[in-house]
């Protein structure tokens, strides 16, 4: 009897077991617009396929043209996609794709989402071996091409959910949407500010959205709260008035490689901390916090050294601070091309007159990317070595640095769609030692918070040869869009449905009515 009764008590602890495991376990949300997306994943990837054939690389005058191909592309299908109101500016020399989308309901949030269709610069030489940059070919779940990564793959997803959006909705968008995608990305959105200052009222939104960014994984999503700034300049040095026979003039003259060289050498102490004068202004000491937050986030160690190919990470301020620390929170200053003299097949003995650098910084915190190309420049002038003259100049490329509240509203519905799209698989909180220029620039200007619903993925040869996109990132791209934003309508309205109006800002704009709310808390 004793194991009878025994037996069955084990039987009810594994009933109660089971059905408590089945009522905890998270039933991902499914959308009406899910399904307007099947039978159309040929459709998708023929047109991805279609936008990656642009060599849209906007550093490059030859490919000016290109550029603008892939913005009329962009427009043309954003209209075909039932976006009535879509625009093509002229930014300088570049082509800005942008479009707005009114909400069904009076008092919604008004989404600002951001992307980019130019690319980097690609040739076989770099190593491409797969296919040629431009294109683009298919392998299993891979799609192989320059862009397809960074930012095409991405940028297309939001343009299909927006349709299925409209389509399903028959045109009722659960918030208002306004879409800005730039062609000059990739050499620091030079000439992107000025026109933002000057059309606010297009920009002015509650929250930004980028679709430029990466997940930890395919198998788990991230939510980014921080990216490091940028800058860059040249260095131009000069030697002799022409190139010398080294034999002749050898241990004569000043050779400008040996200059550039030690030049370069005095930008670092021995502790491989950076030397120039100032350059650390606007840094501050790294809170226990933002340590603890760190470590508890991911684990970067063996997956770096993987993707980077190397035994050792053993960069910048390795005897300082680690991985971590200096990815996430700490500047940097890496000479990103160089060259001089001779480079061809053979030896040739020839004393060069010129040699050349080109170097980069990622910033954090308050530093300033023009003060920091100040203080460069400064020291290049007071560090060139005799028997040479050194001229550094601003090339351009400058982004902010950007932090953001990982508990605020919009994060808290990032991770509701992120749980959703992976599984119930909690997502990852981090910060990327990457760039995007425009972000912290629309965050400090315009006072509107960001997030990052992005989904390359870091094996993805960004920037290198044969980038390539996963085809099931597309899929996770469109639902997670579509989830987002009618999460985020939802959740607003139901945190604002008891308060009255506060006044604020004017957050839409033509040709939606001007409506004074209160979404600071996005």
């Amino acid at each position: 009897m004793r194991k009878f009764v025994f037996l069955l008590c084990f039987i009810f602890a594994q009933y109660v077991m089971f059905h408590t495991a089945i009522a905890q376990k998270r039933i991902p949300r499914n959308f009406p617009e899910y399904g307007f997306f099947l039978n159309k994943q040929q459709l998708y990837l023929q047109e991805l396929l279609e936008f990656l054939r642009f060599p849209s690389i906007s550093a490059s005058s030859e490919h000016l043209k290109d550029v603008q191909g892939a913005a009329e592309w962009l427009r043309n299908r954003m209209l075909g996609a039932g976006i009535s109101n879509v625009q093509i500016f002229q930014v300088g020399k570049y082509p800005l794709v942008y479009a707005s989308i009114p909400a069904a309901v009076p008092q919604a949030p008004t989404v600002l989402i951001y992307g980019h269709f130019d690319v980097q610069p690609a040739s076989v030489e770099d190593g491409w071996n797969i296919t040629k940059p431009f294109k683009p070919r298919v392998i299993q779940d891979k799609i192989y091409a320059r862009g397809a990564s960074d930012d095409k793959g991405s940028l297309l997803s939001v343009v299909h959910a927006v349709e299925a959006i409209l389509a399903v909705s028959q045109g009722r968008s659960p918030v208002n949407i306004k879409l800005l995608f730039e062609g000059q990305e990739e050499i620091g959105s030079p000439d992107l500010p000025s026109w933002l200052l000057k059309n606010r009222k297009l920009i002015q939104s509650d929250l930004l959205i980028s679709a430029d960014g990466s997940m930890h994984s395919e198998n788990i999503g991230s939510i980014v709260w921080g990216l490091r700034g940028a800058g860059a300049i040249q260095v131009n040095v000069t030697g002799p008035s022409h190139d010398l026979h080294s034999g002749g003039f050898g241990g004569v003259v000043q050779n400008p490689i040996h200059c550039l060289v030690k030049l370069l050498e005095s930008m670092r102490h021995e502790n491989k901390s950076i030397a120039v004068e100032g350059f650390y202004e606007g840094t501050r000491p790294i809170t226990q916090k933002e340590k603890d937050f760190a470590r508890q986030s991911i684990d970067f160690e063996q997956e770096l050294s993987r993707l980077a190919g190397v035994s050792q990470l053993a960069g910048g301020e390795s005897e300082l601070f680690d991985t971590v620390e200096r990815l996430w929170f700490r500047p940097t200053l890496d000479v990103v091309g160089i060259w001089g003299g001779y480079m061809d097949q053979g030896i040739k003995t020839v004393l060069p007159a010129n040699a050349y650098a080109k170097l980069s910084f990622r910033l954090v915190q308050e530093q300033v990317p023009e003060k920091v190309v100040e203080k460069m420049i400064q020291h290049v002038s007071q560090h060139c070595p005799a028997g040479c003259s050194c001229k550094a100049f601003d090339l351009g490329f400058h982004a902010l640095p950007f932090e953001s509240d990982p508990d605020m509203l919009s994060n808290q519905v990032l991770r509701e769609t992120l749980l959703d799209i992976y599984q119930g698989e909690e997502p990852k909180y981090v910060r990327s030692g990457a760039s995007i220029p425009i972000v912290g620039f629309i965050q400090k200007e315009f006072q509107i918070p960001a997030i990052f619903l992005a989904f390359g993925l870091p094996d993805e040869n960004i920037h290198g040869p044969n980038e390539f996109y996963r085809i099931g990132s597309m899929d996770k791209a469109r639902k997670a869009y579509v989830s987002f934003l009618y999460q985020l309508g939802e959740r607003y309205h139901l945190e604002h449905s008891s308060k009255k109006p506060i006044e604020s800002h004017v957050v839409t704009t033509s040709p939606m009515e001007n409506v004074e709310m209160d979404h600071s808390e996005l």
